[in-house]
């Protein structure tokens, strides 16, 4: 998709994200460097933890779905950052291959008073694996670019 601004994006509106496979490597390399819990590094340890295997850190799943929402490039030329997150809420763990998807679906948009040369669009993230069940979800609050910054 090409990049949007602020009066591009309309409440409702919604986009899905190709899905991408998580890997074990990528799930113990993430956890040791920021989430060393032993069922994220260790797959013995794992076997006997809450989970019954491996799984991702939620904190990795969170950075994949932010990821996939930039690969989408509706924000690519246009985004200015986000001012936080809101409702995070990991529903089900993420296994060494799932495949996530991301579907956003924009909930609010306001101009900035202070700055009319941005805007904030409010964002309702969905995770869903590859039997479509969901496994995150998590509100954002991103700065977009108006037009009138041109």
């Amino acid at each position: 998709m090409k990049s949007m601004y602020f009066e591009d994006f309309e409440v409702g509106f919604t986009i899905d994200t190709e899905p991408k496979k998580i890997t074990k490597e990528e799930i113990v390399n993430f956890a040791k460097q920021y989430d060393p819990q032993r069922f994220h590094i260790d797959e013995n340890q794992a076997r006997k933890g809450p989970f019954g295997q491996l799984v991702s850190s939620g904190f990795m799943t969170l950075g994949k779905s932010f990821t996939q929402f930039f690969e989408t490039g509706v924000i690519d030329k246009t985004g200015m950052g986000a001012w936080g997150i809101d409702e995070l809420r990991w529903i089900k763990p993420v296994y060494p291959d799932d495949s996530l998807k991301t579907k956003i679906e924009v909930l609010e948009k306001k101009l900035s008073s202070k700055n009319p040369t941005k805007g904030t669009i409010r964002t309702l993230q969905i995770v869903y694996n590859q039997n479509n069940e969901i496994v995150m979800t998590w509100i954002s609050n991103f700065l977009i670019k108006a037009k009138s910054s041109n």
